[in-house]
């Protein structure tokens, strides 16, 4: 099958910032070894990855301190592009010697795509990660202003070693047995959110590959499951029921990955019928409800200064709150 993304319309930068733009080619599911028979789901999402290279080539070419210009994108992947368009504003700021306003920009001007904001900056931290030996790849005072939210770089830093990784077998976090940090838990949370990309949302697929995974970190990855799940979608109603149940124990992390994900959809304005209909089968309520839970449970937690350990608290209660919906 002919990628989608080949075909898409993929902002061009100018400039030395040509150098670092990036190609449809890397997110052309055959190039990157991922799931190729399921052409329906594949479509959904190299769509989304199509949606993200452009938001992140905009965001090469946005003069500084201006938000990035997201029209001509469609409404319910810009919240794609938007990521896309943070990892651009993080990189951009890192290399910069002097100024380092880009990400704020990003944040002031985009402020319904939050959530994806931030995951975006993760994206740019793993690439500094990779190229600088960790020196640019830090989270450091990032965000620091956004309490719970910041820590959410953590997953779009898992999300990117997963996503471009060369082993198909992802031996290194399956083979990560001892105890670690907390942000290595939302890692893990990345890795779940591209799980579903790389096996194009086959709930067996899905897991099977969770099974193999450290059992510390199964609730993590199942979290990050039911973020792209509900998000990023791609799949019908009876899959998701199979998601359910394939989740076993970890269906309320399940559930509070979905809810991360209806909040995302309702504070950008795309939380339609079927992010409603997702969102009720993997957390047992509305999508306004679960998106409710998110904000229930930052309360005493969303501050300046929140750590690790206060996103993992807000992770919990919301797995609480969702326990007597998913039970049985």
């Amino acid at each position: 099958m002919t990628s989608t993304v080949e075909r898409a319309e993929i902002h061009r930068p100018e400039g030395w910032r040509r150098r670092l733009a990036l190609s449809p080619d890397l997110v052309d599911f055959a190039n990157r070894g991922f799931r190729t028979d399921r052409p329906a789901t594949r479509a959904v999402l190299e769509r989304a990855a199509g949606a993200f290279l452009d938001g992140y080539n905009r965001g090469l070419d946005t003069p500084y301190g201006h938000p990035t210009d997201l029209d001509g994108i469609a409404v319910e992947l810009r919240g794609f592009a938007a990521e896309g368009s943070a990892m651009a504003a993080v990189l951009l700021d890192r290399l910069s010697p002097r100024r380092h306003g880009r990400f704020a920009a990003q944040l002031g001007g985009h402020p319904r795509h939050d959530y994806l904001l931030h995951v975006g900056a993760g994206w740019a931290l793993a690439k500094l990660d990779d190229v600088t030996a960790g020196t640019l790849g830090r989270l450091g005072r990032l965000g620091e202003q956004n309490g719970l939210l910041r820590w959410l770089a953590y997953d779009g830093y898992g999300f990117f070693k997963v996503f471009f990784s060369r082993d198909p077998t992802l031996g290194r976090w399956r083979r990560h047995r001892k105890p670690c940090d907390p942000t290595c838990a939302i890692r893990y949370q990345g890795l779940g959110r591209c799980l579903w990309f790389r096996e194009s949302g086959d709930p067996t697929a899905v897991a099977e590959r969770v099974a193999g995974l450290p059992a510390s970190h199964r609730g993590d990855v199942w979290s990050g499951i039911g973020l792209a799940a509900t998000y990023a979608g791609g799949v019908d109603p009876d899959a998701h029921l199979l998601l359910r149940r394939l989740a076993g124990n970890h269906r309320t992390a399940l559930a509070q990955g979905a809810a991360f994900a209806a909040e995302a959809r309702r504070a950008d304005g795309t939380a339609g019928g079927t992010v409603d209909a997702t969102t009720r089968i993997l957390t047992g309520v509305s999508a306004e409800t679960a998106a409710e839970w998110t904000w229930q449970a930052r309360h005493g937690l969303d501050r300046p200064g929140a750590g690790p350990a206060d996103y993992g608290e807000w992770r919990t209660r919301i797995q609480r709150l969702a326990a007597s919906h998913v039970a049985g």
